[in-house]
């Protein structure tokens, strides 16, 4: 079994960085360098760095596939049907939502609702069609971690000195956009200071990089190519951003992320996992004495938490709207919360917005890349791709809890990472198909 597995690796060692590895590239750098409030005035809240490139992402798929250059149906797997679910209610819920009963505030975020899942689509078909290999999945995840570690640099000295870098990294033609931005302020939460790096809000940033975490370690474990500092930086970078965000969604986002990829490890491994919680939980309490009191003291809370007895207080309210259009809601996006109704989860203003089938289709869209993962986990005989699988499984299972604590498609950070872990679920079930063709191929050689 080993000498199989240390050929198939081999049998799929690329040469140089594809196309698809190079856009995906700049894209994670525009994702988590850039701030999603600076854009291209002309196109408005969506023109921001990262939408650009996954609508260039989108345009480029399409033109390859009509112009025969890429073959969309030689590749198959599951996530793309969900994708193609979203695509089909949003359409649905589109063309029969009542103009006439909406405001024009309504009406145009239902029409950025259509870019924002061009983009995603963007993102994700690339990902999963565009990734052969694991060097090449090695190549954007590196962009992607050093982009994150960025972020968290950004992050500590918002937390520690409100210092806030974001106002210094604006791209040439881009301005500000005071509507997304409104949420980008450093506040305090306790006696703590609640960075958001380079998202728009804190929430989103302590989501992100819990499920970022988990691709860190990946490259720690594997990406032996490169100087350990490189692999360690990274981890640390990101491990900073969870705890400046001071939120209970990072937490969550963090256990469900690391809990999948240390239970899937080697008897071995995961001691040497479990072994880091002690240490990590040391180095919280003397680098921000405070921190860990404070998450304890919000979860401890329970429903006495003004921020919790606000959700539930709202199911009530949700229940009549949906009431009113139950199937696909009142329009895609068009659900506007008001100080007294926002609702901090993305299942209850789909189920608004996009009715019970959207609420449905979400559900599916966000779950199916953990159960991709997991399914391309047992499948797969190479050891890393085995291991890549269950931090891509964690991160996904990382966004399906948290999309429950926070309306996270409102974020960009936030759905733009999605999909591109989704798409990169989508790249993993793949290999290990090939690795199990490869294994079957190996055992009838034998035989």
């Amino acid at each position: 079994m080993t000498a199989i597995s240390a050929q198939i690796p081999l049998a799929w060692a690329a040469e140089k960085p594809t196309h698809a590895v190079r856009i995906l590239q700049v894209y994670s750098i525009a994702l988590m360098v850039f701030p999603s409030d600076y854009v291209v005035r002309a196109i408005g809240a969506d023109g921001y760095a990262a939408a650009l490139v996954s609508y260039a992402m989108l345009a480029l798929w399409f033109a390859g596939t009509l112009l025969g250059h890429h073959d969309a149906l030689a590749r198959r797997y599951p996530v793309r049907v969900t994708l193609a679910g979203m695509w089909a209610v949003t359409i649905a819920s589109y063309v029969l939502m009542h103009r006439t009963s909406l405001t024009s505030e309504q009406l145009l975020s239902a029409d950025r609702w259509l870019m924002q899942l061009a983009g995603m689509s963007g993102v994700l078909l690339v990902a999963a069609e565009g990734l052969r290999t694991l060097e090449d999945v090695r190549r954007v995840l590196r962009v992607l971690t050093w982009g994150g570690a960025f972020c968290g640099i950004v992050a500590a000295l918002q937390f520690e000195a409100r210092v806030d870098l974001t106002k210094y990294l604006k791209l040439p033609g881009f301005s500000f956009n005071s509507i997304d931005s409104v949420n980008a302020a450093i506040v305090q939460r306790g006696s703590l200071n609640r960075a958001f790096g380079t998202g728009t809000d804190a929430i989103e940033l302590g989501v992100s990089a819990g499920m970022l975490l988990a691709l860190a370690v990946y490259l720690l474990m594997y990406d032996t190519g490169r100087a350990r500092w490189k692999r360690v930086i990274p981890v640390l970078c990101i491990g900073l951003s969870v705890g400046a965000a001071v939120s209970r969604s990072g937490v969550i986002a963090v256990a469900a992320s690391l809990g999948v990829l240390v239970v899937s490890l080697p008897p071995n491994r995961r001691l040497k996992g479990l072994a880091t919680v002690p240490l990590a939980l040391g180095v919280t309490l003397i680098a921000a004495p405070g921190l860990i009191g404070t998450l304890a003291s919000f979860f401890l809370a329970g429903d006495s938490d003004p921020s919790v007895a606000h959700r539930t207080n709202n199911y009530p309210y949700v229940e009549q709207l949906v009431r009113q259009a139950p199937w696909l809601g009142q329009g895609p996006n068009t659900y506007i919360p008001i100080e007294l109704h926002v609702l901090d989860n993305q299942y209850l203003t789909t189920a608004i917005g996009f009715g019970l089938l959207g609420a449905a289709a979400l559900a599916f869209y966000l779950a199916c890349p953990v159960f991709v993962a997991l399914a391309a986990r047992r499948r797969a005989i190479d050891p890393e791709l085995r291991d890549l699988c269950a931090a891509l499984a964690g991160a996904s299972l990382a966004a399906v809890l948290c999309a429950a604590t926070f309306d996270g498609f409102s974020f960009p950070m936030f759905f733009n990472l999605q999909a591109l872990i989704a798409g990169l679920a989508g790249a993993v079930w793949m290999m290990a198909h090939q690795d199990q063709n490869a294994m079957n191929t190996y055992q009838s050689g034998e035989s």
